[in-house]
């Protein structure tokens, strides 16, 4: 019977295991389709001005484009590209979640076995049996979820990283290009096509993108963690800010001041965010240590119960 017992408890905690990832990976599927839904609206914003302002010179300050149309120029060949990556990543995860549906009605049919195992004990046994399961129960739920935590706590961390990696590198451009940028000059004789794909500025635009792919990979995590409130609305994403910001320095400015601005904030506020995921991160890790603790103790418990019941 303990044999059993341990059997049925073995296939409960893998049930477990499955149901948990099952949740979290619906909270990614809800989280990629807000970003489907937001990049599908951005576009279609877009796509009301056409591309010509990729072939035209801006060659008189007066001539200089509408804001959107500027935008447009600039983001929409990013933002198509990164609407099949979200695709792609939906349909993945889609396919994903197969591998962990059907788990909640084995459970159930588990619980059943294990109270029929139950009840056929002796009183005596079977309710220190009870006891000692129904504390596993409880502390292998937490193990669950503390465990699933840290391993998204610790992709998002890789991820903002990177996004940090990435911010650097567009600043960098993006004083380069101060230093070695005539706007005037340009606003006479550029072009769009040589600013968006072929000069420093190009460049710190593609950081730009790099940084908010990570920082929406790291969401993408964060917004897993069950037992802390993340606030990934507190990370930011800075391509449209950015070329927002460049419109103004290139068109009403006239230096790249707005544009390393919104580049430094974001650095500033992701580094401060990622600091304080790292600190909770260490308090789950120290969490998940003491729980491991408890549940070889009750594992070892639950040895004694048996070897017990099998001996007497």
């Amino acid at each position: 019977m303990g044999r059993r017992l341990e059997k049925i408890e073995k296939e409960m905690g893998y049930c477990e295991i499955k149901l948990e990832k099952e949740k979290r990976i619906r909270k990614q599927i809800e989280f990629v389709t807000h970003d489907l839904v937001e990049i599908e609206a951005m576009l279609r914003r877009l796509n009301q001005h056409d591309d010509s302002l990729l072939r035209s010179t801006n060659r008189e300050l007066h001539d200089r484009p509408s804001k959107e149309a500027f935008l447009s120029a600039g983001l929409r060949r990013i933002l198509e590209e990164k609407r099949e990556l979200l695709l792609r990543d939906h349909q993945d995860l889609n396919s994903k979640l197969l591998h962990y549906v059907g788990f909640e009605k084995k459970k159930k049919t588990l619980e059943e076995e294990k109270k029929e195992a139950l009840r056929e004990l002796p009183e005596s046994r079977s309710g220190r049996l009870r006891r000692i399961n129904d504390d596993f129960k409880k502390i292998e739920h937490v193990w669950n979820e503390l465990s699933e935590d840290l391993i998204n706590f610790d992709e998002g961390i890789f991820f903002l990283e990177r996004d940090l990696d990435y911010l650097r590198s567009c600043r960098n451009f993006l004083i380069s290009a101060k230093g070695g940028f005539d706007i005037e000059m340009w606003r006479k004789d550029g072009y769009l096509t040589d600013l968006f794909r072929h000069s420093n500025i190009g460049r710190a635009l593609e950081m730009a993108d790099g940084a908010d792919r990570n920082v929406q990979s790291a969401q993408k995590e964060l917004v897993c963690v069950n037992s802390y409130r993340v606030r990934i609305e507190a990370l930011s994403r800075v391509l449209l800010p950015f070329t927002e910001a460049l419109f103004e320095d290139l068109f009403e400015i006239g230096r790249l001041d707005r544009s390393i601005q919104v580049i430094e904030a974001a650095l500033a506020g992701n580094l401060k965010q990622l600091e304080q995921f790292k600190a909770k991160r260490e308090v789950y890790a120290e969490k998940l240590e003491h729980t491991e603790k408890s549940r070889n103790q009750l594992f070892q418990r639950m040895g004694i119960g048996r070897r017990s019941e099998m001996t007497a």
